[in-house]
């Protein structure tokens, strides 16, 4: 059953297909930690928690060093209320990797539910130490620490909280009650509205979730992002054409989707099918218009088909959108140099990728610029530069020998 076989992508026939799209990945890429992994993860967003959970053993079983995996089964563990397992989960991930985001945050909670206030404190305070900018970690610290009586300390971790998410509501209501006990009246109601204005519009779009939710619109994005997904694998496996295929369909279930593009397009690129890559970035474009990386793409294919006027526009709408994006000021300076003209706007360009990468291949393409500008000696220098930052290229070397000699 492929996308089109259907007219709508509901949960009902979504499931079906995405049911049939797991056996059939179960063969091709076999029983792997990873593919068992990635069939965990889509039967969790299946609502199958118990499968999910299985698949996720099988695949610690094949290869325990997978922190992410411990990760996944200790979010399904604390949804079920079995704290004690997801917290020896968590602990064995940061053994693996200390810092592996969102896990200490995750012990923090998995502690305290269990009645472990010291051992979340310590667990919080390293998670926000650990990312300054997780606001649900600080919420929960917050909480913690306005339990245990310290109510100063528990408004300046829940104001920056709200600061760094102003929808968090839990954090607003916390943060009342730490005022409330501060004694700032004026203060904590106004939190406290923050905190009713929110609730107020999470039920609204729960209830429109539950009248009117674009079921078939998630459905289609779970299912190409398995789609995507199982291509990696398979890229990884060395299998392109089946890798090829689950892009494609990605493509047809959710056309409004970038990611698979992204990934067949560089496919494409490698195998040398420069029409169908060119398609694939124009479209990309077209659906992403803002990303200056769409358009860097495609300006250098455009490069690769010699369309030089069309891959210009390309790389100067990529530099109007980042102006400091280094592979584009590399390409178009280059192709100003290559063609002879504009050198002077080839020049200001290399000076700008020396200033924002400067690394001997971008030296090399200033002293080119230089010298095609008739600045013989700043070329000389320049291009001593990329040979003192790769002496062992060879080419650099011609170079900088053929400037010493010039005039």
């Amino acid at each position: 059953m492929d996308a089109a076989s259907f007219p709508t992508f509901r949960p009902e026939t979504a499931r079906v297909y995405l049911q049939q799209q797991l056996e059939v990945v179960a063969v091709e890429i076999g029983e792997s930690a990873e593919a068992l992994y990635l069939q965990a993860r889509i039967r969790s967003q299946l609502g199958e928690k118990e499968g999910a959970e299985k698949l996720a053993l099988q695949s610690l079983a094949r290869d325990p060093s997978r922190p992410e995996v411990r990760l996944f089964l200790a979010d399904l563990l604390i949804l079920q209320d079995r704290m004690s397992e997801a917290a020896d989960h968590l602990r064995q991930a940061l053994v693996l990797r200390s810092d592996l985001q969102g896990a200490q945050r995750r012990l923090g909670m998995a502690l305290e539910r269990m009645g472990d206030p010291a051992g979340a404190r310590k667990a919080l305070e390293t998670a926000v130490r650990q990312a300054p900018e997780d606001a649900t970690a600080r919420l929960v610290l917050g909480r913690l620490m306005l339990g245990e009586g310290q109510a100063l300390e528990a408004a300046q971790q829940l104001e920056r909280a709200v600061q760094l998410n102003p929808h968090l509501s839990g954090a607003f209501y916390a943060l009342s009650q730490a005022r409330t006990r501060l004694g700032e009246a004026e203060a904590a109601r106004e939190a406290m509205e923050c905190f009713r204005q929110l609730k107020q519009k999470e039920m609204a779009e729960l209830d429109a979730r539950n009248t009117g939710y674009d079921d078939e619109g998630y459905m289609r994005v779970l299912a190409a992002g398995f789609h995507t997904e199982t291509a990696g694998l398979l890229l990884r496996q060395r299998q392109p054409e089946h890798a090829e295929t689950h892009l494609r369909q990605a493509i047809l279930v959710a056309p409004a989707e970038t990611r698979a593009r992204e990934v067949l397009a560089g496919l494409l690129r490698v195998g040398g099918r420069w029409a169908e890559a060119r398609e694939l970035c124009t479209e990309l474009v077209r659906l992403q218009p803002s990303l200056a990386g769409h358009r860097i793409n495609l300006g250098t294919l455009l490069l690769q088909l010699d369309e030089k006027a069309a891959a210009e526009e390309q790389l100067k709408q990529a530099l109007e959108l980042d102006p400091q994006q280094p592979v584009a000021l590399n390409n178009l300076a280059r192709l100003y140099l290559g063609t002879g003209r504009q050198q002077p706007a080839a020049l200001e360009l290399a000076r700008r990728l020396v200033k924002v990468q400067p690394i001997a291949a971008s030296y090399d393409l200033l002293g080119w610029a230089l010298y095609a500008n008739g600045l013989t000696h700043d070329a000389r220098v320049a291009t001593g530069r990329a040979v003192e930052l790769d002496p062992t290229n060879a080419t650099y070397r011609t170079r900088l020998q053929r400037l010493g000699s010039a005039p």
